[in-house]
């Protein structure tokens, strides 16, 4: 027997068809060797050995046509293992295209959100800039009627008028206890030059100094006597 019954990866959903090819394979003196080996190749495989078996001049003819039948339901078991791989492969591309239309859906919407807060950053913008021009306004308003009712202010006597802030200028002090043109001596060399004239008179009326005329000159603190 070819081609076993419970086989679901045979490719075939008739019993009667699966029990004629294993009759012929029967019949013409072949088993399940050949279906058994090529079972899992693809049909290139298949076909080559097929060929093979063809075109050896010593296998017998009914060998070659119970090979033929063997290589048939290969053929259809490889077409069956095809569609299978190809179900399953569309199958992946359908669930990798809905996660990725589930992820577009997912931006969308938070694409569209960003829109709409962009939105309303702009109108708050809008409001915020209006109400700035018009508090820039009411200050250029309040500032001019502040610049009428302002005084006029005179510069202060004393004061230099070119520098904001300035001091009054310190007036020059007048020495009251010495006369005009004369220089003023401070009180300490005034009472040094008194000490000196007493101490002068002193040694002038001292008995023990010589008297003049005797050759000698007596030289004070002021000079020669």
């Amino acid at each position: 027997m070819a081609v076993d019954f419970g086989d679901h990866a045979s490719g075939f959903r008739h019993a009667e068809v699966v029990r004629f090819i294993n009759n012929e394979v029967l019949l013409n003196g072949g088993g399940p060797e050949f279906y058994a080996a090529l079972r899992s190749r693809p049909w290139s495989e298949v076909e080559d050995r097929l060929r093979g078996v063809l075109a050896d001049p010593r296998v017998p003819r009914a060998h070659q046509r119970a090979c033929a039948w063997s290589a048939l339901a290969l053929g259809v078991r490889g077409a069956a293992r095809q569609r299978e791989q190809q179900g399953r492969r569309i199958r992946r591309l359908q669930e990798q295209m809905e996660e990725r239309e589930t992820a577009a859906w997912a931006l969308a919407s938070e694409l569209q959100r960003m829109r709409e807060a962009r939105e309303d950053v702009a109108t708050q913008l809008r409001f915020t800039r209006i109400t700035l021009q018009q508090a820039l306004m009411e200050c250029d308003v309040l500032r001019g009627r502040l610049l009428q009712q302002a005084p006029c202010r005179e510069p202060d006597a004393g004061l230099d008028p070119g520098s904001p802030g300035s001091h009054p200028r310190p007036k020059a002090a007048l020495n009251r206890s010495a006369p005009l043109g004369c220089p003023s001596f401070p009180a300490s060399h005034r009472s040094e030059g008194k000490f000196s004239h007493s101490l002068f008179e002193g040694l002038s009326s001292s008995s023990e100094l010589p008297k003049k005329g005797r050759g000698r000159s007596f030289y004070g603190i002021f000079g020669p006597l």
